[in-house]
Order: structure tokens, then sequence, then C-alpha cells
């Protein structure tokens, strides 16, 4: 037990409640972002999403559950179900990405094989998407890598389920009537004012930036504003209609 006092001292009562909010802050997002297609489609009277959305959306829910559960046994000071937990977490990222990646390439096929006037928009999401995917698995490898080191581990948990958000601020813009909240630039732009928020809560907290909130928050916002502009260019959009098609 003396490891687990030792790294207890790295998660303080500050820390703990931080995340604790943040986490939850989070999750309900999430569910707030798919209760109407997702959760509780029977209630509002939708179709229900193809199987492929189903296991998708079924992963990322457990993704942010997982999220919940080890916060909650830092809280408790339980170190050591935590690690074991955290394997779970490892093979279920393994398997979020790639249901990620086929769930998008799938809408995106759909959309070109139809000749569909949503192609260039679709497409344009396509690149923002896989960007999201390629950036959350690789936080998370770093966050795993440096599961020895609490102070980054937790960060970078934090900054790759950010990178799996933007759908919900997506789906939440559908419930209004804002025509501008309908452009992708401006939909990204609440997303990286949600996460620059994060990271500046944060450091006011600590009275510092923390680095691997500071890099791993940095990359994540140009990646993603790079993968808009990429997914606008014709280039880009004749790439696929041809792979697709």
């Amino acid at each position: 037990m003396s490891v687990g006092r030792n790294e207890l001292r790295l998660h303080t009562v500050g820390d703990r409640r931080y995340f604790g909010w943040l986490t939850a802050m989070l999750a309900l997002l999430v569910f707030s972002g798919f209760a109407r297609t997702f959760y509780f489609f029977p209630i509002f009277r939708l179709p229900a999403p193809p199987t492929l959305l189903v296991v998708h959306g079924t992963l990322m829910t457990a993704w942010i559950a997982l999220l919940a559960v080890q916060t909650a046994l830092i809280s408790a000071r339980r170190i050591d179900w935590h690690k074991k937990v955290g394997i779970a977490g490892g093979f279920l990222s393994a398997l979020i990405l790639p249901l990620g990646c086929m769930a998008t390439l799938t809408a995106a096929q759909r959309e070109v094989r139809t000749h569909s006037v949503f192609v260039p928009s679709q497409l344009s999401v396509l690149g923002l998407e896989l960007t999201q995917m390629a950036l959350f698995a690789a936080l998370v490898g770093m966050a795993l890598w440096l599961r020895k080191q609490p102070s980054s581990h937790k960060r970078l948990m934090i900054v790759a389920t950010l990178c799996i958000v933007p759908n919900s601020i997506v789906r939440l813009s559908l419930l209004t009537n804002i025509e501008i909240l309908s452009k992708n630039i401006v939909l990204l732009s609440i997303w990286a004012l949600l996460v620059i928020g994060v990271v500046t809560t944060d450091s006011l907290r600590v009275r510092r930036i923390d680095p691997a909130f500071g890099w791993s928050a940095s990359i994540a916002i140009v990646a993603l504003y790079g993968a808009l502009y990429v997914g606008s260019t014709k280039a880009w959009t004749d790439y696929w209609v041809r792979l697709l098609g």
C-alpha cells in the first residue's frame, strides 16, 4: 500500500474535485447531445440507428462511463482498482478507433454513392472525424505510456475525451434555428473555446499551465482546424469521391 499512498499525494483534494466536475460536465454534454437521436429515440418517435451506429454509440458511452468510474476511484483513493480498470480502458479505446472510422466512412460513402448534394459537406466532416479518431488514439496511447505520471496521465485522458465530443456540440446545434450554428467553422470554434476554457481554468487553479495540457490541447486544436481546411479543398473531395464511389 505504500506505493498507493505515494501516488495519492499527487492527487490533491483540489484535483479530485476539479476532475470530478470536469468529467460530470463531459458526461452531461454527451448525454444531452445524443439524448434525442440515440438514448431516447423511441420517445421522440425517431427511427432506430443502424447497427453500426448503435455499436459505435455504445462504445462511446462506455468510454464516458469508464472515465467517470476512473475519476470516482481516484476520489475514493482506490488506486489499485483504478489501475485494474485502466486495462479495460486500453482495450475499449482500441475498439473505439476502428468503429469510429467505419461509422464516418459509411456515412460519407452513402452520400457519395447517392450523389447527394451534401457530398462536399459530408466529406469535410469525414476529415474532421478521422482526425478526431487519430487524436483520440494518439492521446490515449500517450496517457497510458505516462500512466506513472498521474498529473500528465489524467490531463491527456481529458483532452483525448474532448477530441470525441465535438459531435455532441453538433447535435445540440441542430436543436436550434440559429443559422450561424450550421457552419462547421463556428461549431469547431465553440469546441476550441471549450478546450481552451478547460485548460485555462486548470491553469488558474494550479497557477501554471500544465505541460501535458498545454501541448496536447494545442495539437488537438491546430489539427482539427487543419483538417477543416484540408477537408474543404477540391483535391480532398475528388480523392474521396473516387475512393468511395
